[in-house]
């Protein structure tokens, strides 16, 4: 069959594959409401929200969350995995938060009476900031003459001796993720598939976003903050230097950046996760130029 268009192109790649290769077997075997949500969780039901049509009628999938944000403390990390979504592999670089920012965080949270209902603090490798101790302390302080409910979590990869001593001496009041990685070569989505290349994306709705900016909540960088933290980090490639640099208000859908960011995301496409390294296009050229010539970005 000879596809001429996107729609055309679409039904081939995904629908086929999809429904005929997957969901004829299944639906002799289980209940229809289980079915319906397998498919809902699955590429052609994600294909089919996001359309253009689909979304004028029903509105985005996913809203910016006002209760979670991440904030990625630095860049540098000690394991650089295959896929990583902050670009620490393919782009490495020493750039991170200085301490008085992330008092002029707490400052905005404080003044606009945001009581966070958790603070994720992030990186790269969050534990290989110089001051990684005064940041914490400083959340803690936040958290204990402020907001006593908000859970302040530090997200490690748990790779190596200094990272695991570093995480010895964090206060116990810090809830701890450890993702125990001891390689480099992880599952992970196909970051750098950028959906913008893709004939199926092209009557995409990139306002719709991800369930990355409703579950792990915006995201705030050097640089300002985003609607997640991923896009910060692709901010830094790309050098389109959109980072808010006031903490946004409520009723800030921050949908213009969404517009930007989702399209060169490989979060929003809802592929399988691998462990080979992906590039489309759009991304290759993208770090070909960070390597001739470092965006310069304005700082938060």
């Amino acid at each position: 069959m000879k596809v001429k268009n996107g729609v055309g192109a679409c039904i081939k790649e995904e629908i086929a594959m999809e429904i005929f290769g997957s969901y004829v077997s299944k639906l002799q075997k289980n209940p229809v409401r289980k079915i319906y949500n397998k498919i809902k969780r699955r590429r052609i039901y994600r294909f089919v929200r996001v359309q253009k049509s689909i979304t004028k009628l029903f509105g985005p999938e996913y809203t910016c969350s006002r209760e979670f944000i991440e904030i990625d403390i630095t860049y540098r990390c000690n394991l650089k995995c295959i896929n990583c979504n902050r670009s620490c592999r393919q782009a490495p670089s020493n750039e991170q938060m200085t301490v008085e920012q992330i008092q002029n965080f707490i400052k905005e949270s404080i003044d606009n009476n945001v009581k966070w209902e958790r603070i994720r603090v992030m990186g790269g490798e969050p534990t290989l900031h110089p001051n990684i101790f005064e940041i914490l302390n400083l959340l803690l302080e936040y958290k204990k003459g402020y907001s006593p409910d908000t859970c302040i979590e530090l997200v490690t990869n748990g790779f190596g001796k200094i990272v695991n001593d570093i995480l010895s001496k964090v206060p116990k009041e810090i809830e701890i993720e450890n993702s125990s990685k001891e390689s480099k070569v992880q599952l992970f989505d196909p970051f750098n598939m950028a959906p913008k290349d893709s004939i199926v994306y092209k009557y995409a709705d990139y306002s719709n976003g991800c369930q990355v900016i409703s579950v792990d909540g915006i995201g705030l960088t050097p640089y300002g903050y985003y609607p997640c933290a991923v896009a910060g980090g692709i901010d830094r490639i790309f050098g389109f230097d959109i980072g808010r640099k006031k903490l946004p208000s409520a009723g800030d859908s921050m949908t213009d950046q969404l517009e930007v960011f989702c399209k060169l995301c490989g979060h929003f496409r809802a592929a399988k996760c691998t462990n080979k390294g992906v590039m489309s296009p759009t991304w290759k050229m993208a770090y070909e130029n960070y390597k001739k010539r470092k965006p310069k970005l304005s700082l938060y």
